[in-house]
């Protein structure tokens, strides 16, 4: 009866330090995925923010650009109505889109 609980304790013992291995290597795997992922996560991390910046920095040019092409369409009708020069259709219309130039034109009044 001894030889058969020693044979079945050796056994347990056996069981049980495959499964501590086993589970060992799948822990040393995880945690190797787990870096893996965590410099994924840094590397997109640090684009993020230079895509953040990126858009930032366009949004300034873009307010920028509409600016100077408010003034440039207010110095072209200061120059349009002193020279009584009347602007193409495609320009009011263009104009009149961004809103710098009133929807209607008063009654006899050029643009």
């Amino acid at each position: 009866m001894n030889r058969q609980n020693s044979k079945q304790q050796t056994r347990s013992e056996s069981e049980y330090n495959e499964n501590v291995d086993r589970l060992l290597t799948e822990l040393r795997s995880q945690s190797s995925e787990l870096e893996r992922l965590h410099a994924i996560y840094d590397e997109l991390e640090t684009k993020n923010g230079l895509l953040h910046n990126e858009v930032l920095r366009l949004k300034r040019a873009q307010r920028t650009n509409v600016q100077d092409l408010a003034r440039v369409a207010a110095v072209l009708l200061q120059i349009s109505r002193a020279k009584g020069i009347a602007l193409d259709p495609v320009t009011l219309d263009l104009l009149r889109r961004r809103g710098w130039l009133p929807s209607k034109t008063r009654s006899g009044t050029r643009p």
